[in-house]
């Protein structure tokens, strides 16, 4: 299956990025499905996800090319071309779909801290209601990413809300980065968490980034929590605090809640990061957090 998607991939780019037969959704759909059968979901979804970037945007060409390059860099890695070290090995794993029992992730070693519930996101994907809830440790200063699924029309719940901070086990799953994550043991309820996680500044917030994608470099999404104000700079919406600037994604469809929970002012701000730009969550005020995060519409 990964050799497959890497000679599908090698002859999109040998015709080039101008040719028509790429706008059409069938190829994808076809490359994608093919790599469902080979159980290779992770990158059927990303295949998937591509199809929908061409002709969206200006500059979808970059886009496009880059994203091809990450998964031509995945079919190499999956196929045992070049030797790994395990936990990149593993990241590579994770990231092709190929799945780790949860009875093994909870048998790892667990990361215990007090973990600050720093924001989520609802996302559809392929009628699929795809929840991220991000947790920041307190005192390891690590993120850890909970996943939770539901059929279009269904509820998602279970997770404390964003604004709580709980103290608990967490075991990650195996990744040179190591997001992906389950609760384990708990001790004691949630409980408020006004303040929210430490907010850092956009450069140094750029560093931790930089580290993260340095370590996987076909990470989709990671969370940020700086200090910042939603400013409209050139015709667009970033996120700025005077030594530099994050480009928010899109159309934030909750712009008007995240400027009104910020006054505009530079205020404590959960974010997710993705290659479009970031993505607003949680806006960390003194009286309480704000959820402005996307409920299965952005795009």
């Amino acid at each position: 299956g990964l050799a497959e998607l890497d000679r599908w991939i090698t002859d999109r780019v040998r015709t080039g990025l101008t040719d028509p037969a790429l706008a059409a959704y069938g190829p994808w759909d076809e490359a994608a499905a093919r790599l469902v059968d080979a159980q290779a979901g992770g990158l059927a979804n990303r295949v998937r996800r591509l199809a929908g970037a061409v002709g969206t945007a200006p500059g979808w060409h970059e886009h496009v090319l880059a994203e091809q390059g990450v998964l031509h860099a995945l079919c190499r890695a999956g196929a045992g071309a070049v030797p790994l070290p395990d936990p990149l090995r593993a990241g590579v794993r994770t990231a092709v779909g190929w799945q780790v029992r949860q009875a093994d992730v909870l048998a790892s070693t667990p990361v215990s801290d007090r973990w600050h519930v720093a924001g989520r996101s609802d996302t559809l994907e392929d009628r699929i209601v795809v929840r991220r809830t991000w947790l920041r440790g307190h005192h390891t200063r690590r993120w850890a990413l909970l996943l939770s699924f539901a059929a279009y029309g269904q509820s998602l719940g279970g997770e404390p809300a964003p604004g709580t901070q709980f103290d608990a086990d967490v075991h990650v799953y195996p990744g040179a980065v190591g997001l992906r994550a389950l609760v384990g043991e708990r001790r004691g309820d949630p409980v408020d968490d006004a303040a929210g996680p430490p907010a850092s500044s956009v450069l140094a917030a750029c560093d931790e980034l930089g580290a993260a994608l340095g370590a996987e470099p076909w990470l989709e999404r990671y969370a940020l929590t700086v200090r910042a104000a939603p400013t409209l700079h050139g015709g667009r919406w970033v996120l700025s605090d005077g030594g530099g600037s994050l480009p928010i994604a899109g159309h934030p469809e909750r712009l008007a809640e995240l400027v009104a929970a910020t006054l505009g002012r530079p205020t404590p701000l959960t974010v997710e990061w993705t290659a479009a730009g970031v993505v607003p969550l949680t806006v960390h005020g003194p009286d309480g957090a704000v959820d402005v995060g996307p409920r299965g519409g952005w795009s």
